[in-house]
């Protein structure tokens, strides 16, 4: 029996931070102020729609960070962890240089709004030209942990 069968499934739903239902509210004040000459009622009614839509778009579209069986799956990207070479969690004050200047084109990466925790795993697949992932994860010492167990 390998360690991957005997560890729990891990699974997180990475959804957006408070800064991001915060900056939400910029679109239906604007869309409440360009509708006020048609009428309040139907301003009030736009912006709260516009709104609603944004929330919902934000919350179905975070990603899932899932470790079970043999598969790392983030969002609906998949790969098998015999690929993995290393995970490490990715401080606070190295995220900014990390999603920026020292980020590889090649690399796959799945960001989310107002969450600071990265986890980096890197790839030892010859055949795949992606050299790391690089995740948002509000727990990115679990998953570093979790995926180096294996």
């Amino acid at each position: 029996m390998n360690n991957s069968s005997a560890l729990p499934p891990y699974r997180e739903r990475v959804s957006p931070g408070i800064s991001y239902f915060l900056s939400t509210l910029v679109a239906p004040i604007i869309v409440f102020l360009i509708t006020l000459p048609f009428g309040e009622l139907l301003s009030y009614i736009c912006a709260g729609l516009l709104e609603a839509v944004i929330i919902t778009l934000g919350l179905v579209n975070a990603p899932n960070i899932q470790i079970a069986e043999d598969k790392l799956r983030v969002g609906v990207a998949t790969i098998d962890l015999k690929f993995i070479k290393e995970a490490r969690e990715i401080s606070r004050d190295e995220a900014f240089v990390e999603r920026g200047r020292n980020l590889n084109p090649r690399a796959y990466v799945r960001f989310q709004f107002g969450v600071k925790g990265l986890v980096r795993i890197d790839l030892n697949d010859r055949n795949d030209p992606t050299p790391y992932w690089l995740v948002s994860s509000r727990y990115p010492d679990l998953v570093a942990k979790r995926l180096n167990a294996n």
